[in-house]
């Protein structure tokens, strides 16, 4: 619509109301001489005439006057047509999917994400055409910019860039096996928005989503292969569970689009091997054939033994020459010739746990045997580490030498060695005498008769690891013995005088804890904190490299150290391993599903078997064709721009035709 940029420019209008006095005061008539001749010939000339010309072409020249007054009015108040508009569109922020999903191929052995990547490239180079911008997301399970408002300067960088990303030199393609996290690239892409926010966001995915925003566009990639019957079996998830004396294996799987009969095959390695490096059989593959229907979850038991089968759960009896109570791996795997192969297979390890010797002397002479408040809770620790370690507790007989060597863990009580055991954890409880190499001094036994003194934890030490959920002033002592230490011992609960009753160090070659007063002269046994203090002791000076077998690409593994330092290598790459010194180690980089290798020689010498982990990729990503709920609406200001076409130029012409009318009118008029 018309609108005056300058509306005190109609104060001009004022002309036509003095045009309009003007022609009010102005005389009808002149005064002139002329001769009688001349009026006769005049006289009979308006007889002639039918009509009032000279009225009319006095009324036409007061409307041209009065219109080219207004126009003039008009041109000083500015005319124009306004209109509104949102900006510069001409910007692209072009979010590529780098899933594992993208992987799927079809039958040309283009990937989804191969097709994703050429369609960026067809986009950008038509922003670029029309001098825009563009930014690139790539999209993984932690999102960034490869490149943001670059404009079509730096066009040929950007493309080639774009175009190794389906292959390096090395031929690496860019894509992940993790996830991809969409919703954060729709937040990263924010800051692009926030300066232009009418660029273009494009997402170039195989994800449906049952809702996107209105300012976002999918550019879909997986119709190609969709229309060509891609189909995708998945091993979804394998686990290994100790029962009744044998190993009970639970496999996950599910065809993708595809309603078929799929072969599952296991293999087990090692089966009923003695330890990890002696015995075992490789036993040849046992096949289960799944019927696979609407892309449902079907689960298949192998066991000692059947069981209820439901449409979705399946039992394999196991014969006798296929159990197994232990193995080294087990290889679960499909032989289908589908659309993405990355999840046909599946290995599970921790079939064979490293043994950890324990030796525990007693020598206390006024009881018979040795401590049973020891010999109950050790037991316990057997079973709660047994995901861990295959724990084997020796007992030294009464009256006989206990082994300074060939230990993981010596346990003292009252009677202790003349040195101390230099290859293992030491735990001393109520120490009679100082072991050479213990760096403590006993110095007198402390009886309170019938009192007793309640125990506090140090300053300073309410977050050590083994006072972990231990309540120190539930725990009562009538006995103690007064000890003095070394510096490097860390004390950790104290009497009510503030004498040491529970010390520790945790050195690379002294690990030692040494607990001041006998449990029979304490209330310690009758509390959960002394079964607690054990698993923290366990935990705290044995730990696991790392506690688990399978972990998902993405997840963070905790490593920690028996040793200066851990080896960690993919067993399938041929990259250098990695040196692991700093302990705990969070490993959050591992990008390829595998098995991976930890191997480790602890402070005191000792070779630890090699740990094995497999890493899967995210089950979510074997479904091909998942449709997500709902993507996340990029925040974008929208500023609503004012344009003006201007109209001087057309009321200019139209004053200057009206000029020229008047002007033509006059010169008749004259004439």
């Amino acid at each position: 619509m018309m609108q005056l940029l300058l509306p005190l420019g109609l104060l001009s209008l004022l002309g036509v109301i003095a045009l309009i006095i003007i022609y009010i005061i102005k005389p009808n008539y002149q005064l002139k001489h002329v001769s009688s001749t001349h009026i006769w010939k005049l006289s009979l000339k308006y007889k002639k005439r039918r009509l009032p010309t000279s009225k009319l072409r006095d009324i036409l020249l007061f409307i041209l006057q009065a219109l080219i007054l207004v126009a003039m009015a008009l041109i000083l108040a500015k005319p124009a047509i306004v209109f509104e508009s949102q900006g510069d569109a001409n910007e692209l922020i072009a979010v590529i999917d780098s899933s594992m999903s993208m992987y799927t191929s079809a039958q040309d052995g283009t990937t989804r994400f191969t097709r994703a990547v050429d369609k960026a490239i067809a986009d950008c180079n038509s922003v670029f055409g029309a001098e825009g911008q563009v930014s690139v997301i790539l999209a993984d399970d932690s999102p960034e910019f490869l490149y943001q408002r670059e404009s079509a300067e730096n066009r040929s960088t950007v493309i080639r860039k774009l175009n190794e990303l389906k292959g390096d030199e090395e031929g690496k393609v860019a894509c992940s096996y993790g996830k991809s996290d969409l919703d954060k690239a729709m937040e990263l892409s924010e800051a692009v928005l926030a300066q232009n926010p009418n660029a273009q966001v494009k997402i170039y995915t195989d994800k449906n989503y049952e809702y996107v925003p209105d300012d976002v566009t999918i550019v879909p990639v997986g119709g190609e292969d969709e229309s060509e019957g891609a189909f995708n079996v998945a091993i979804l998830d394998a686990r290994a569970e100790y029962d009744d004396g044998y190993y009970t294996l639970t496999v996950e799987l599910a065809c993708y689009g595809a309603t078929r009969s799929v072969d599952l095959n296991v293999v087990v390695y090692g089966a009923n091997a003695v330890d990890a490096d002696e015995g075992g059989v490789d036993r040849p593959p046992i096949t289960h054939t799944v019927f696979c229907d609407g892309d449902r979850t079907k689960t298949v038991i192998f066991r000692n033994g059947g069981g209820e089968e439901t449409q979705d759960i399946f039992y394999h009896d196991l014969e006798a020459t296929q159990r197994f109570y232990t193995f080294r791996s087990i290889e679960v795997f499909v032989d289908e010739e589908d659309s993405l192969k990355i999840d046909n297979s599946f290995y599970i390890y921790g079939g064979l746990k490293e043994v950890l010797k324990v030796q525990y002397a007693s020598g206390d002479n006024s009881q018979v045997g040795a401590n049973p408040f020891v010999n109950g809770v050790l037991p316990v620790m057997v079973d709660a580490f047994a995901d861990r370690w295959d724990i084997k507790v020796t007992e030294v007989q009464k009256g006989a030498e206990p082994a300074l060597t060939g230990f993981d863990f010596y346990i003292f009580e009252h009677t202790m060695p003349e040195a101390l055991p230099t290859d293992g954890v030491v735990l001393l409880l109520d120490p009679s005498t100082a072991p050479i190499g213990s760096d403590i001094y006993v110095r007198r036994q402390v009886s309170l008769g019938s009192a007793y003194t309640t125990l506090k934890i140090s300053e300073g030490a309410e977050d050590h690891p083994l006072l972990r959920n231990i309540n120190a002033g539930s725990i009562q002592v009538s006995a103690y013995r007064e000890i003095d230490h070394a510096t490097d011992y860390k004390v950790l609960m104290t009497f009510g005088n503030g004498a040491p009753a529970l010390i520790a160090r945790n050195e690379k070659n002294s690990k030692t804890a040494v607990m001041g007063f006998s449990v029979h002269n304490s209330t310690f046994v009758m509390l959960p904190d002394w079964t607690l203090m054990w698993y923290n002791l366990f935990d705290y000076f044995l730990p696991s490299t790392v506690v688990g077998s399978t972990f998902e690409i993405g997840e963070n593994i905790v490593v920690n150290g028996r040793g200066e330092k851990v080896i960690f290598e993919n067993a399938q790459s041929m990259d250098d391993p990695e040196e692991i010194t700093d302990f705990p180690h969070i490993i959050d980089s591992i990008e390829t599903p595998g098995t991976y290798t930890f191997d480790v020689t602890t402070y005191f010498g000792k070779k630890a078997p090699t740990e094995r982990i497999f890493v899967r990729p995210p089950r979510e990503e074997s479904n091909i064709f998942y449709v997500e709920e709902a993507l996340t609406d990029p925040y974008a200001e929208k500023d609503i721009i004012q344009n003006y076409d201007d109209l001087l130029v057309y009321f200019a012409a139209a004053l200057v035709g009206l000029l020229f009318v008047e002007w033509a009118i006059k010169s008749i008029q004259k004439s």
